[in-house]
């Protein structure tokens, strides 16, 4: 099976390439048809870490193919990336690494390229701990990064942090979190309901939130299935802790996939308007509301950067998660690293979802703006912008001590930043 799991992964790394699909969703569909936890551990571990190590993998390859590597085909390049991952990140013993590579070209459909793809990887094989020192590689090479982001990261936080998150900030996350519904079932209950199924949580030290490192199935989890909990990320659990209780009328104006409007809506009776731009996305919205129980929430259809009248000073809560770089996900979607994106376009987007916002929001009333980037142009800059405009607001100091906090993926697991900011009386 394990050849069979190297052309699982083959497969996905050419797709990345020719189609540009989103890898942890390719992903995670393609081990719904793996039977064993060996082998979907080890397709994870090679499409996670030819993503990771992209470019530092092309650089090896550059100096042992006298072809230019952009005149490959993306099934070649892919096979080659593959093949010197396991040879220089992997326990593989080099033939192993070398010959299922080639065997993986003549099974593949692309037969003709065998010969090249043997004579590179012996080549990086002979040559691999010369290929290895890259104390004068650039840092793009070092850290697998692109150069605009390397750029981007270095201007904003220096070398020392920069290189801080490059070691530190690039790895999975330890724990999956599980919100605890307690409209649907008890503390109690939760716990037996997880216990009977192999599932080892500990309480996180966030209200209603569990963590655990047990490898298990989310979507075949009876728990899950009756509603008993979610799956959110720490830090969004904590965005979403932010709303009263008391709160009667709340909007998340970027909803979907729906984690902190249903934080929300198990711990309140007030109605939730959750927007998303995209029907089908909605779609879900409303099947996951309907699992858990969550009656008082509405998925709605719209575009939160389009102003809608009919929502002027509706909500005493507004969360507004906004589409950003995702920058701060680097762990876990290792495809973010080769991004180069118009910043201005994100903070226009940005700007006229918290613009609105900021009329639907009742006098008195609380809004959280929140990001999973440290892009700081998307951060503490965009809501200083807001600020110097909105003299009506100012951060509110309650629960964050500054008003707002950016979270680095080197010191916290994952980047993310929070602001609450509330509206004068």
């Amino acid at each position: 099976m394990r050849d069979q799991a190297r052309a699982i992964a083959l497969k996905l790394l050419i797709e990345y390439e020719e189609r540009h699909t989103f890898p942890n969703l390719a992903l995670k569909e393609a081990l719904r048809k793996v039977e064993k936890e060996r082998d979907r551990r080890f397709i994870t571990a090679l499409v996670y870490g030819v993503l990771e190590r992209k470019i530092t993998l092309d650089h090896f390859l550059s100096q042992c193919c006298d072809k230019k590597l952009a005149s490959l085909s993306p099934s070649v390049l892919s096979a080659l990336r593959m093949g010197v991952y396991q040879l220089f990140y992997m326990d593989i013993p080099p033939s192993a690494a070398c010959n299922t590579s080639v065997m993986l070209a003549k099974s593949e459909g692309f037969s003709y390229s065998a010969g090249l793809i043997n004579a590179v990887l012996r080549r990086c094989i002979r040559e691999k701990d010369q290929l290895m020192i890259l104390k004068k590689a650039s840092f793009s090479v070092r850290y697998s990064i692109s150069p605009f982001l390397v750029d981007l990261l270095l201007e904003q936080y220096g070398k020392e942090t920069f290189i801080s998150i490059m070691e530190n900030g690039c790895k999975k996350e330890e724990y999956l979190y599980l919100f605890h519904n307690k409209k649907k079932c008890s503390e109690d209950a939760l716990l037996s309901a997880l216990e009977s199924e192999g599932i080892s949580p500990e309480k996180a030290d966030l209200p209603y939130l569990y963590k655990t490192k047990t490898s298990f199935s989310v979507e075949g989890s009876q728990a899950y299935q009756k509603g008993f909990y979610h799956i959110i990320g720490y830090h969004s659990a904590m965005a979403a802790l932010l709303m009263p209780e008391n709160a009667k009328n709340i909007l998340d104006l970027c909803a979907a996939p729906g984690g902190k409007t249903f934080a929300m809506a198990s711990r309140t009776n007030g109605r939730i308007r959750a927007y998303d731009v995209h029907p089908h996305k909605v779609q879900l919205l409303k099947k996951s509301a309907e699992r858990m129980g969550h009656q008082n929430v509405s998925a709605c259809l719209g575009d939160s950067s389009i102003y809608d009248p009919s929502l002027d000073e509706s909500a005493e809560f507004i969360l507004c998660d906004v589409p950003c770089s995702g920058l701060g996900m680097i762990g876990k979607k290792p495809d973010i690293k080769y991004k180069e994106y118009d910043g201005a376009e994100l903070l226009e987007i940005q700007g006229k979802i918290l613009e609105n916002a900021s009329k639907y929001l009742k006098a008195g009333g609380r809004l959280v703006y929140s990001t999973c980037t440290i892009d700081r142009r998307e951060n503490e800059q965009q809501i200083e912008r807001f600020l110097n405009t909105h003299p009506e607001f100012e951060k509110d100091y309650s629960d964050i001590a500054n008003g707002e906090t950016l979270f680095l993926p080197n010191a916290d697991g994952d980047g993310f930043f929070i602001a609450v900011l509330k509206k004068g009386t």
